[in-house]
């Protein structure tokens, strides 16, 4: 009985590996912006093993990239039933009810967000510890009103929690709700303690950047940055925010554009830039040393990743 039992294993063995083959490989097409190589690969997997979870989620994200909004959640669903217990899916599909909601009809919309804030509270419950899940509860309970379950109540209990699970992350969740108030002094000198605080977390020179970047503090973010990235130099949203601020100020454009043409080559997946915001500073930057057309090809090489990205789209629609 064992001899038969080790014949078995060994002829299951060859499939097993070919899946495994086949997920790194549906991985690497998403990580190069291949979402639909990617999304046939997974879908092929997903047919051979459909109990698979992690498979399901991947595909689940393949389908957001490619705006596929009911397909990403449908699969997400599945992956949930699959491990109702797995935190990190219902995070995920909380967000992908988000995206759904984002683009529905107002009755839709409100049903689908009471959907995001019940699976982001199901992922705070199972995982109470996990800061992404306690930072996009604090998202939403800012920006959703009561009556779907937001409220700036919750948000400052929330930011309360965060700063005891990781003390260093409390002075962006305080950041963040200064910047809800529209209070941008307060905002930034909880992201400037932070940095004092901890000055050797490259986050948090980051999310400095990040916040004097968006406010037009180019020069702000461009020294935030090169701490950031100096004290982190795989990130490459850092990498990015200090291309950008570069080409805002219109110094040092050679060296942005090489980082930006390394970005481009390189893998991106989530948590990291987007191929299309990648491209879109490639073309920004080819605008800035006075190269139209490399300019126009980039913002297109945007859109293709990205047929809505709209600040693509605006940045054609000026130089055609």
């Amino acid at each position: 009985m064992r001899s038969v039992v080790i014949l078995l294993w060994l002829a299951v063995l060859p499939g097993v590996a070919a899946a495994r083959e086949g997920f790194e490989e549906a991985k690497e097409h998403y990580g190069k912006g291949e979402y639909r190589q990617a999304s046939t690969l997974l879908r092929d997997l997903a047919r051979s093993d459909p109990k698979n979870a992690e498979i399901r989620f991947w595909l689940s994200r393949t389908h957001t990239r490619l705006r596929e909004w009911k397909e990403a959640v449908r699969e997400l669903e599945q992956a949930v039933k699959l491990e109702p217990r797995n935190a990190r899916y219902h995070l995920w599909l909380g967000r992908a009810y988000g995206d759904r909601a984002s683009r529905a009809f107002f009755t839709s919309a409100f049903s689908l967000a009471r959907k995001v804030v019940k699976e982001f509270e199901t992922a705070r419950d199972l995982a109470p510890e996990d800061i992404d899940v306690r930072f996009d509860l604090l998202e939403y309970y800012l920006q959703a009103p009561g009556i779907v379950g937001g409220g700036k109540d919750k948000a400052e209990a929330e930011a309360k929690v965060i700063a005891g699970i990781d003390p260093a992350k409390k002075f962006i969740a305080d950041a963040t709700l200064h910047m809800k108030n529209k209070d941008w002094e307060k905002a930034e000198a909880s992201l400037l303690r932070a940095t004092a605080e901890y000055p050797r977390q490259a986050s948090a020179h980051r999310d400095l950047a990040g916040y004097r970047f968006d406010r037009k503090d180019y020069r702000g973010a461009l020294d935030s940055g090169r701490k950031a990235l100096d004290l982190g130099p795989n990130s490459k949203s850092s990498a990015l925010l200090v291309a950008s601020a570069q080409v805002r100020l219109g110094v040092e454009l050679e060296e942005a554009e090489r980082s930006l043409a390394s970005l481009a080559r390189g893998s991106l997946h989530d948590g990291d830039p987007s191929h299309e915001e990648v491209h879109y500073w490639i073309g920004q930057c080819r605008l800035a040393r006075g190269e139209t057309a490399g300019a126009r090809a980039a913002f297109e090489t945007a859109l293709r990743f990205n047929p809505e990205y709209s600040r693509a789209k605006d940045a054609l629609a000026e130089i055609k």
